[in-house]
């Protein structure tokens, strides 16, 4: 909104803000790099989204943490050989999002030591029935993983203005190594590994819910998922579960008063010496507090989600911690997910209990302003002043009227992309600049990524749960029909579509109303129902599909009540990408 912002070019060519490139090499790693904090321990940072961290023993090595998937685990593996030719004999999940370059890392070996929270197993089977990015709602993970795609960088270009400036950015091998937790551990237990004296502390979380800090209490060297190279994501843009400020505030609180001497954190630089250590983790620690009191102290005064947007910023002593710096989310849009949290959408100004429609608005709102030339010209003068925000909800008013309309779009585009280039935060600019891609033709984004055939068939019942929420109350009219499918290894599941509801049936044996129409099918051939691959009465007449009660015609009507992907559109992501979440 036209403050001072100096824009430089980073090494790739991108037009960024000069904050950022002036701060990320102290907290981040922008290429990987190799460092050694404490004898005998080395941190493996920019391969990947996350570092990882290797301690020597004389009985082999301990990995704390090992990348997002496979390739990730072959890249650190290489690495690993260049510093150390002894075994992995011990691995210790540090966080659920990179646990997944395990099997890469064990090579070959069975007995190895794999040390994590006691949930961890559940949390990554839970995930591998995920329809898409984790969600507080399965059901819309196609959704969310449209968006998680945009937020890592998948639209943007490597090099040139509109490239990513920090480098979260997802490997096109999503392939998974996950080796299940074998010696699962509980809060302040301590264990000797491979000669090293830990103690392990799982009592909270940041971005979820199954961490694990690890203390060496002999040489004071904590291994932490805690301290990150930018203030606590406590609202991601892709959209995930809330992040309970709380929590991540307790961490902190423990991991400082355990006085380290060395800090390596799963997200960041390593940090050496006593002072520093506590100076960073009390500054992030502050910073966190600070954002979750003042949101509170807010909304006791009355400010609503959009207020707070505006109204909690970091005071300046606060953004001259390291770590503070602003480069994966924006803390301006931490405080509305709090709010939401805390007491739902409504501000409390009843005007906003029943407000117009969007597309209302618009219509209206446009000729009060003078029509659409006019709206153009101020929207043209605010990006003359800089305002690129208000330039941005000026030309949306006419955007939602028009999305078609050319010189629309790109005045939209070219607001998007001012604010992308005097953003710090990677998400918003990944998501800002590839709108204004989209908008320009140069991408295409998709609105959901639906989940792969191996997914769906590896646990058909639950996608047929899912495919409830596609019911279209429009066509399915009077509809009343009970259908069952039943699959080869015995399960079987059933949707009861009554009108404008299709209720889940878990159990179609005692649900009280027989099924009106059964289909015996492999999971395989469900997969395709779900994904639209080919027209319903080509699926339901085709030999993989078996109609053994009820009319083929009309059970090809009843599964056409529900909304269909577009097969040709669809981005479908490779097998088992969507099981994980990140950072």
């Amino acid at each position: 909104m036209g403050g001072a912002v100096e824009l430089v070019e980073a090494p790739n060519g991108a037009i960024a803000n000069k904050r950022i490139l002036d701060g990320i090499e102290k907290v981040a790693w922008l290429e990987p790099t190799i460092e050694q904090p404490a004898e005998g321990i080395w941190v493996f940072g920019g391969y990947g989204l996350a570092p990882i961290s290797i301690i020597d023993t004389d009985e082999g090595l301990i990995a704390f943490d090992t990348g997002d998937t496979k390739h990730d685990g072959e890249l650190l593996l290489e690495a690993i050989r260049t510093v150390s030719d002894k075994p992995i004999r011990a691995i210790i999940y540090g966080h659920s999002h990179t646990a997944f370059g395990a099997g890469v890392l064990a090579e070959g070996q069975e007995d190895l030591m794999i040390i994590g929270h006691p949930n961890l197993n559940a949390v990554v089977e839970a995930n591998a029935k995920a329809a898409g990015f984790p969600a507080y709602f399965p059901e819309i993970g196609p959704y969310l993983t449209a968006r998680g795609l945009i937020q890592f960088n998948a639209f943007m270009p490597n090099e040139g203005p509109d490239a990513w400036v920090v480098p979260t950015t997802l490997p096109e091998d999503f392939t998974l190594a996950y080796l299940p937790v074998n010696t699962p551990v509980e809060d302040e237990q301590e264990m000797t590994v491979l000669g090293q004296k830990m103690q392990f502390f799982t009592k909270y979380g940041s971005d979820d819910k199954v961490h694990t800090t690890v203390w060496l209490p002999d040489r004071k060297i904590l291994f932490t998922t805690m301290l990150w190279s930018s203030p606590p994501q406590l609202y991601s843009v892709r959209g995930d579960l809330f992040r309970d400020p709380r929590e991540w505030i307790k961490g902190l609180k423990l991991n400082r008063n355990l006085e380290p001497e060395v800090l390596i954190s799963a997200a960041a630089r390593p940090i050496v010496g006593k002072e520093e250590v506590r100076q960073r983790l009390e500054g992030y620690l502050d910073g966190a507090s600070f954002v979750l009191d003042q949101t509170l102290r807010g909304i006791l005064g009355g400010k609503g989600p959009d207020d707070l947007r505006h109204l909690v910023r970091l005071p300046d002593y606060l953004k001259e911690v390291p770590n503070n710096l602003e480069n994966y989310g924006e803390i301006a849009s931490y405080p509305p997910a709090i709010h939401y949290q805390a007491v739902g959408w409504y501000d409390n100004d009843a005007a906003h209990l029943s407000p117009v429609a969007p597309l209302d608005e618009a219509e209206r709102i446009v000729p009060l302003m003078g029509g659409r030339d006019s709206v153009l010209a101020a929207a043209a003068e605010a990006m003359e002043k800089k305002e690129y925000s208000w330039a941005a909800q000026l030309v949306n008013y006419l955007y939602r009227l028009d999305p078609s309309d050319e010189e629309v779009r790109q005045r939209k585009a070219e607001a998007l992309r001012q604010m992308a280039y005097v953003s710090t935060g990677a998400n918003n600019r990944a998501h800002l600049i590839s709108q204004a891609l989209a908008l320009e033709g140069k991408v295409t984004l998709p609105r959901i990524v639906p989940p792969d055939v191996e997914t769906i068939a590896a646990f058909p019942e639950t996608f047929v749960d899912y495919f409830r929420v596609r019911i279209d109350p429009a066509r399915s009219g009077e509809t009343d029909r009970v259908l069952r499918f039943d699959f080869p290894d015995g399960g079987s599941a059933g949707l009861h579509v009554r009108r404008a509801v299709a209720e889940f049936v878990e159990d179609p044996d005692a649900y009280p109303r027989d099924a009106d129409i059964v289909l015996k099918l492999s999971p395989e051939a469900w997969a395709e129902v779900y994904l639209s691959a080919a027209p319903l009465d080509e699926l339901i007449g085709g030999e993989d599909i078996d109609v053994t009660q009820g009319d083929a015609a009309e059970a090809a009507r009843v599964l056409g009540l529900f909304d269909r992907y577009d097969p040709e559109q669809a981005v479908v992501v490779p097998p088992r990408t969507l099981g994980q979440d990140h950072m």
